[in-house]
């Protein structure tokens, strides 16, 4: 009886601790608008239509949720004629200090403008993230600012 009893005990701690270990995915959709700091474009020696540049944008984000965040962000771009493709690495800070750390790549042509999101780090609520994005662009009326959709599939450690 007292051997029952105490694996009974202990598969319910063993329960329990597997229960903290659980990470608690979080699905966050969202609208962006960005828009240039800096950037800077060269052309490509002997490759006629082709240049890379660097790039420093900024923008703010609003969540389906009513959270809003200001996104700030870096990247570097190789252009060919209509099509290219860029890297970056960006942060959104919430109203409340929290903040996500994520690189992205993505690539544009005639067809769309788009890409994924690999999360790095955050702070606060976000502390121990991991996860993934996608962000795609949207139709725009704005000449220097550009609008996205986009989401973030988080795994956040129980705590």
């Amino acid at each position: 009886m007292k051997i029952g009893k105490i694996a009974c005990a202990a598969i319910a701690v063993a329960c329990l601790a597997a229960g903290s270990i659980e990470a608690k995915e979080q699905t966050m959709k969202f609208r962006l608008v960005t828009t240039p700091v800096s950037s800077s474009f060269d052309d490509v020696p002997n490759t006629e239509g082709h240049k890379m540049g660097v790039g420093k944008y900024a923008g703010v984000a609003v969540f389906e949720d009513g959270r809003i965040a200001f996104k700030d962000f870096v990247l570097t771009m190789e252009r060919a004629g209509k099509e290219g493709n860029y890297t970056g690495y960006s942060t959104y800070t919430f109203q409340n200090g929290d903040s996500l750390n994520l690189k992205f790549t993505g690539a544009y042509s005639p067809k769309g403008n788009g890409g994924d999101y690999e999360v790095l780090s955050g702070t606060g609520a976000f502390e121990g993230a991991s996860g993934t994005g996608r962000f795609d662009m949207g139709k725009d009326p704005w000449k220097s600012a550009y609008y996205w959709d986009g989401s973030f599939k988080l795994e956040l450690p129980d705590k």
